[in-house]
């Protein structure tokens, strides 16, 4: 943990297993969707075709409690977790933890309302101010724009503080879960409205759940970008932050 420079090969190594890591998780996303795509809209049983069934609501993506949501709800948490641990190992290594924690945090909301569907919550809300037409049908929309403005000024703050890699997978990830969240969710209240609940919504639904699941996948991985890992003294390891300049003493 001296204060040495960490190397150009250390930071690709860590960038590396973020991506491997990012990959490996996209894939689960992307078995749940197409589990949800093709055994909910291809297949010809008809216990696929009910809503009300224990299958369909554990396999559609777009229901709430299904096997996706519970995924997300772990990639988010796990998240949660490793930012908070990263903010401890940067505080250790002499670099601020305050934006780790404020990441850590803004995951754990991210979680709990993957979890709860608190923004659907805002509904009543919407439509009170006006929305539920359109690019608005899903009235949660208009409230929660002003979530969504705190969660991208959180990123943009914290990011300035991160080390390199970690503000890329963070504003990446922040990104992408806006554009779908919010922009995936107006183009679907747009579809319901002009031609139903038809094939084109299902893709657009299919999507928008994704995109938030890569997105979360990336939020997580902003952390594991920064946690190094290195052979200790005898037969242990090391854990450490990699910022890349240490901080002299």
């Amino acid at each position: 943990m001296g204060n040495t420079r960490w190397t150009a090969d250390g930071r690709t190594a860590l960038e590396r297993r973020a991506g491997v890591v990012f990959l490996a998780l996209a894939a689960v996303g992307c078995l749940l969707v197409a589990l949800s795509l093709v055994l909910l809209r291809i297949t010809p049983w008809d216990v696929l075709r009910d809503p009300s069934s224990p299958l369909v609501q554990l396999l559609d993506v777009r229901a709430e409690g299904s096997l996706h949501t519970w995924f997300n709800v772990c990639v988010l948490s796990s998240g949660a977790v490793l930012h908070g641990c990263a903010g401890a190992l940067a505080h250790r290594a002499g670099w601020e933890a305050w934006p780790w924690a404020l990441t850590a945090a803004a995951l754990a909301l991210l979680s709990m309302d993957d979890l709860l569907a608190v923004h659907e919550r805002l509904e009543p809300l919407g439509r009170a101010l006006g929305a539920g037409q359109g690019g608005l049908h899903f009235a949660w929309v208009l409230p929660g724009l002003l979530l969504a403005v705190g969660l991208a000024a959180t990123a943009v703050v914290a990011a300035r503080k991160l080390p390199s890699s970690a503000s890329r997978w963070l504003l990446v990830g922040v990104a992408a879960l806006l554009a779908a969240a919010v922009g995936l969710e107006s183009v679907g209240g747009l579809v319901l409205d002009s031609v139903g609940d038809g094939a084109l919504y299902v893709l657009v639904s299919h999507a928008e759940e994704l995109i938030e699941t890569l997105a979360a996948a990336a939020l997580l991985c902003a952390a594991v970008s920064a946690v190094r890992l290195g052979a200790g003294p005898g037969a242990g390891f090391e854990v450490g932050y990699a910022h890349p300049v240490r901080r002299a003493s």
